[in-house]
């Protein structure tokens, strides 16, 4: 399938607080906050502003690509995602 069909799937969004598609842009960015918020310390910091002497496109971290604003948001997402499991 290449576009949602009639009536898409929902799931509890944590960081809306309600029921979204799973089809939406909603929904794909609460799951890249969930992968986010379960990695380690070291492994997220790593993934938003990348590894030192690394090589190539990961070791530049989400920053490189989105910039500052973009990983404080995350940060703060992540953060508020954390705090919704406990």
């Amino acid at each position: 399938m290449t576009h949602p069909p009639a009536d898409p799937p929902k799931a509890y969004s944590r960081l809306a607080g309600r029921e979204v598609s799973t089809w939406s842009e909603e929904w794909k960015h609460e799951c890249e906050i969930a992968y986010l918020a379960r990695l380690s310390p070291e492994k997220l910091r790593a993934m938003l502003y990348g590894v030192q002497g690394g090589e190539g496109e990961s070791a530049r971290g989400i920053k490189a690509h989105r910039g500052e604003a973009a990983v404080s948001q995350l940060a703060s997402e992540i953060e508020r995602y954390r705090l919704t499991a406990s």
